[in-house]
Order: C-alpha cells, then sequence, then structure tokens
C-alpha cells in the first residue's frame, strides 16, 4: 500500500460552495445550482471571513518592519503596510547589533495624556488607532536623530483573511480549517434556502463543534506568565 506523498489539499471557492450545499442537501438528487445562487453563497462566505479576521488566528499575524524618521510620532500603515491592520499586537526596537527591546502599549488614554508629545528621544511606548482608515501608530517618545539613523521598529499585527473574488480562489486560511469553513457556510446557507429545522440545527451544531476545535489548537503552544505593570514612563 502506498500513500500519495502528497498534503497540498485544499477548496477553491466554488468547492467550499459545493460542499456546503451538499451538506445541506442541496443538490444532492442531481438538480442543478444556479449561477446566482453561487454568487450568494459567496457572499455569505466572505461575510463568514470577515468575521473570522477579527479574531487573533495564528496565520494572520505578520511582522513588518518600519523605519522611524526623526521627530515623526505618527505612521500611517495602511500607507507602509499592504492594508489597514486590524490590531497591533507588539511593537520592538531593534537596534544596530539586531537586539530587540519592547515597546509598551498605551491605552488611548494614556497617549492623550502624555503631557509632552514633542518630546524626541528613544521610544519606549506605543499607541495603535485603528479606527482611522489608515490605522495610525503612534510612537512615543518621538524618534530622536540618532535613533532614527541607527535602529529599526519591528511591528507585530493582525491582518484580515483575503477575499473569495473569484470562484477558483484558495482558502486563506490553514487546511485544517476547511471542515469548519464549508458548515459555517452550510449553516448560513441552511437558513437561506428553507432546509429542515432538523438537518438546520445539525448542521448548526457540527458547525459550532469543528469551529470549537479549531480554536483551541489555534493557539500558541508555549506558556504565558503575567506579571502586575510596574508603570510605562
Amino acid at each position: 500500500m502506498s500513500v500519495s506523498g502528497s498534503i497540498d489539499f485544499n477548496l477553491v471557492t466554488n468547492d467550499l460552495i459545493a460542499e456546503a450545499f451538499d451538506i445541506c442537501g442541496i443538490g444532492s438528487e442531481g438538480e442543478a445550482i444556479a449561477a446566482d445562487m453561487y454568487s450568494r453563497a459567496r457572499r455569505s462566505l466572505n461575510l463568514i471571513i470577515k468575521a473570522w479576521s477579527a479574531n487573533e488566528h495564528l496565520w494572520l499575524k505578520t511582522e513588518t518592519a518600519v523605519t522611524p524618521v526623526a521627530s515623526q510620532a505618527n505612521y500611517a500603515l495602511a500607507t507602509l503596510f499592504s492594508e489597514k491592520p486590524l490590531r497591533v499586537l507588539s511593537v520592538r526596537r531593534r537596534d544596530s547589533s539586531s537586539l530587540d527591546t519592547p515597546l509598551i502599549e498605551l491605552s488611548r488614554q494614556e497617549y492623550e495624556e502624555t503631557p509632552n508629545k514633542t518630546v524626541d528621544s528613544i521610544p519606549n511606548g506605543f499607541y495603535y488607532d485603528p479606527q482611522t482608515t489608515t490605522g495610525t501608530l503612534y510612537i512615543w517618545p518621538r524618534p530622536s536623530t540618532s535613533f532614527a539613523s541607527t535602529d529599526t521598529l519591528r511591528v507585530t499585527w493582525v491582518r484580515r483573511m483575503d477575499d473569495f473574488d473569484g470562484s477558483s480562489d484558495d482558502a486563506d486560511l490553514p487546511q485544517e480549517w476547511l471542515q469548519a469553513l464549508s458548515y459555517a457556510l452550510a449553516e448560513q446557507l441552511a437558513l437561506k434556502y428553507g432546509t429542515p429545522p432538523d438537518i438546520r440545527s445539525e448542521i448548526a451544531a457540527r458547525a459550532a463543534q469543528y469551529k470549537a476545535e479549531m480554536e483551541s489548537w489555534d493557539n500558541e503552544p508555549a506558556s504565558l506568565f503575567l506579571q502586575p505593570e510596574a508603570g510605562w514612563c
């Protein structure tokens, strides 16, 4: 007995939709699924992944370098990155010896109440405002000329999942999540197309189970140590 030697299984947009319709029993008797039904299902699929993007999934965490500018406190991340981050998880300053020092995350209130926002020095705090269209990262103190000439900022942030724009787009998630996504879509389609209540209930239960299983797996295996905050200034 031989195995395939392949581990690249994936489902494109229309495969996910067909799987979800199969789960609902739509089209299982050979009836045609109209192009409009595929279009509506793709819309539901995109709504699901936009909601799922709000969670800090491991595969959505990204690190990007930001070059500091002397005396510049704010940075439009949507311009510097490929998109506006949903959330900035951490910022570190990296010196010329490649040594990293974490900056302390500030709340909006803490940053706004900082007395002197025009002081130039070595940054030790950051605040991210995602409400703007550009997603603005604020650094305090502002980078000094000497700091900006030698150091960089390393930003860890959460990106969005890619849209399903075409019928053959791959899912922007690990293979292990494909079943959970298929059932999440099936749950939405079951409501739209009048699937019998008992089957709809079974689909909803399995959708919740598969998503919970993946969420319990989708986390950092390392231990987390917490300690009281000693202050940032």
